[in-house]
């Protein structure tokens, strides 16, 4: 049975669980708000970050911003997940997701239009760790339903990222897929296998 202590630090962290899908929809939210404010700014012809290059300074230290925001927003969850699985930090399947989560911060200190290839680096980096990471999740609920789930959600990113890149269409809109994606599976992760 639980200590009054250990249901005491399990509250507090509890706050933390829906993190992930907060920071999603915080995030492209407010992409969404700042595009609004760019004449002529298409999703279809420009990725999110590509908005840097049409923000005036004070809009774009707020999309820095959002950036760094998102990753302390994932950052709590992560630690949040780290406690539910008892999963020590230098644990592989918690260096790579830690990993991914930082790197989506860092993308706030190297904006595209001042960093282009800086960022690009880092933006390959988050996808890879980031997918990698979903995979490794999805181990540890040790679910066969939920490990065939994510294996064909993770199908189904690659096969994202690789049509719009060989149609050298790397745009908004495959990020704004991307991310639904991945939202949809936090939605079952947390939902059925963070309880």
């Amino acid at each position: 049975m639980e200590s009054d202590n250990q249901k005491e630090k399990k509250n507090r962290i509890e706050i933390f669980k829906y993190n992930a899908i907060l920071s999603i929809l915080f995030f492209l939210g407010s992409a969404f708000y700042l595009s609004s404010k760019i004449p002529n700014f298409s999703f279809s012809q420009f990725t999110i970050s590509q908005m840097s290059y049409f923000l005036n300074p004070n809009q774009l230290s707020f999309f820095n911003l959002l950036f760094i925001i998102k990753s302390f927003l994932d950052l709590s969850f992560t630690f949040y997940v780290f406690q539910h699985f008892k999963l020590p930090v230098y644990s592989p399947t918690a260096i790579f997701w830690l990993i991914a989560v930082l790197s989506f911060g860092l993308l706030g200190f190297f904006p595209s239009n001042q960093f282009y290839y800086i960022h690009l680096a880092i933006v390959y980096i988050l996808f890879f760790f980031w997918t990698l990471s979903e995979f490794l999740f999805a181990r540890l609920t040790k679910n066969e339903d939920f490990k065939f789930l994510t294996n064909n959600l993770l199908l189904v990113q690659l096969a994202t990222i690789f049509l719009f890149i060989s149609t050298n269409n790397f745009n908004g809109v495959f990020e704004i897929t991307y991310m639904f994606i991945i939202f949809f599976w936090l939605m079952i992760f947390i939902g059925r296998y963070l309880k």
